[in-house]
Order: C-alpha cells, then sequence, then structure tokens
C-alpha cells in the first residue's frame, strides 16, 4: 500500500492524504486535519484526486469502492455503476463532471460524463492488457490517456470508438502513472 498524496491544484501550501479518512493541510504538511470524519471508506485508501477546476470536489477510491464530495469533504457519498478494483482515477481539466477510472475488470475503462451517477464502458478496441493510469488532456476533443502493462493508448472525440497506440518513442514497458506536461 502507498499512500496516496495530492497537491491542491488551486490553492498553494494545501495537500491531501488519504488513509482510513481524508486528510488536509493548508500549511504545507505542517498540520493536518480530517475532511472525511465519520465517513466510513472501509480501509485506507488507494487512490485520491482533487478536481483541478473545483478543489471543492475529491474522489477517493479503496478497492472497488469509489467515494466523491463536492463540497470539500463535509458531506461524502459512495458511486457505483461499474465494475471491479480502481487502478486510477482521472477528472477532466475543465469539466468536473467528467471523470474516468481505470478498473481491473473486463470493461478496464469506464467514463462518466455527470460525476459518477451513470458510467460508460470505454473498452472498445482496447487490447487485452491491464488498464492501470489515466489522465485527461485539456483539450477541444477530450483526450484521454490510459497507461496499460504494454504501452500507451489514447482517445478523443475525434475517434470516439478506436483507442490510438501513442508510443513517442516511448518503450513498450508497464505504464502506472502518466502526467501531461502542457509546456
Amino acid at each position: 500500500w502507498v499512500t496516496p498524496f495530492e497537491q491542491d491544484p488551486i490553492t498553494q501550501d494545501v495537500i491531501y492524504s488519504g488513509y482510513d479518512e481524508v486528510y488536509k493541510s493548508i500549511n504545507g504538511g505542517s498540520s493536518w486535519s480530517s475532511i472525511s470524519e465519520g465517513y466510513n471508506f472501509g480501509g485506507n485508501l488507494n487512490h485520491l484526486k482533487i478536481a483541478p477546476s473545483n478543489n471543492n470536489i475529491i474522489y477517493a477510491a479503496m478497492d472497488s469502492g469509489l467515494h466523491k464530495t463536492v463540497n470539500g469533504g463535509i458531506t461524502w457519498s459512495s458511486l457505483n455503476g461499474y465494475s471491479g478494483n480502481i487502478n486510477s482515477i482521472a477528472i477532466h481539466p475543465s469539466d468536473t463532471n467528467k471523470i474516468a477510472i481505470a478498473t481491473n475488470s473486463a470493461q478496464k475503462v469506464y467514463v462518466s460524463i455527470d460525476g459518477g451517477e451513470n458510467w460508460e464502458s470505454y473498452l472498445h478496441d482496447l487490447p487485452n492488457f491491464s488498464a492501470l493510469a489515466l489522465v485527461w488532456q485539456n483539450n477541444a476533443e477530450n483526450g484521454l490517456y490510459v497507461g496499460m502493462n504494454y504501452g500507451v493508448y489514447y482517445i478523443d472525440d475525434t475517434t470516439p470508438n478506436n483507442w490510438i497506440p501513442f508510443s513517442n518513442n516511448l518503450p513498450n514497458v508497464q505504464i502506472s502513472e502518466l502526467e501531461i506536461n502542457t509546456a
């Protein structure tokens, strides 16, 4: 188990950490307070994501459980409608209702356009590898990258049912984390 840590995408010196609760520090880690006190995630969290355009929207996952707050942790709710344990969470950079999860299920990738109320499988033509990491590209085509145990694949609105291999001189290795360098 690796503790999930996230830096607030909007406010400097604010960081979050996930254990059996979600903790927040407003002073760069000098002190911490729970923002999920009393909410039962079922154990130590595996994943934590803060919406890039609204830091009150936070998703937390443990195994197959996905949880969400829209008010900075005051209240939390459980989401369902997908299958498998969650390997990654990605929140769209400008649309807080658009999220993607990578799972260990046969469907591999799910996307929701309504904040997790409903999910659509994005399996399409993905190869039979494990989906391990996700990241949205901040572009008009809603580009989504998935890192798998062999390489990276890309899909967007211009190719809605086809994943495209994204090699860009990358070795064909396991991809467990993805970041986009916008510079």
